[in-house]
């Protein structure tokens, strides 16, 4: 009975160390300033930040490519302080490329890791029943950048500014593409970007109690010889 129960128990903790990968969420107000450049500041968490192409005007689900999109050349994302902020203050808007305006292009979210969810709230400083209500489509992309699906949201939070929700699940995702559509003049940005990875390490927090228990296994087996 005693090795059975052990094994159990061993089982248990060592499925939880497996299975555990916490949501992990971006909300940008690390960094101090507007136009900050942080197209490689959450490398650290293993997410880069790279602006691509949004033409606009465009209706409806944005037109997503097959394969990657392509990052545009001396483009960044950078940080822009804005009342709308989800949480506030920070939002990451595509830096200013060629003759276009902050905030004018997409976002191409690139992970290290294959994830299995991303979510994000859209932002801009306009008001919803101004005539100018952005929609937001997510496309996911595996590792060699084939596309595999998209989502569409143009439901707003509550409030008075444009924020919209979006979110996005395949198993192994490694880019999330962030596009809008529904605008008049072609600005918009994110916030609170949150995603989880795809079978994911063991948190820190279960690697310790998976220690803790296997020494206590190893104590009382020492008890009961």
């Amino acid at each position: 009975m005693y090795r059975s129960a052990s094994k159990n128990l061993c089982a248990i903790l060592f499925a939880a160390a497996c299975t555990s990968a916490a949501a992990v969420t971006i909300n940008f107000d690390d960094v101090v300033g507007s136009q900050v450049d942080i197209t490689n500041q959450y490398a650290g968490l293993g997410v880069t930040l790279n602006a691509i192409d949004n033409p606009f005007p465009l209706s409806g689900s944005f037109p997503a490519p097959a394969t990657l999109p392509t990052i545009r050349a001396g483009a960044t994302t950078w940080t822009q302080g804005f009342a709308s902020a989800t949480s506030a203050p920070q939002v990451a808007v595509a830096a200013r490329f060629g003759n276009s305006n902050p905030g004018d292009g997409g976002i191409l979210i690139s992970f290290a890791f294959d994830v299995s969810s991303v979510s994000l709230v859209g932002n801009d400083l306009g008001g919803i029943g101004a005539g100018d209500d952005e929609s937001v489509t997510l496309s996911a992309y595996d590792s060699s950048g084939n596309l595999l699906g998209q989502t569409f949201s143009n439901v707003n939070l509550a409030g008075g500014f444009d924020r919209t929700p979006a979110s996005i699940a395949f198993p192994n995702m490694r880019y999330v593409a962030f596009n809008y559509t529904d605008t008049q003049f072609g600005f918009y940005s994110i916030d609170d970007l949150t995603f989880v990875q795809a079978n994911g390490a063991p948190e820190p927090t279960t690697l310790a109690l998976l220690g803790l228990g296997l020494a206590g296994l190893a104590a009382s087996r020492r008890r009961k010889q």
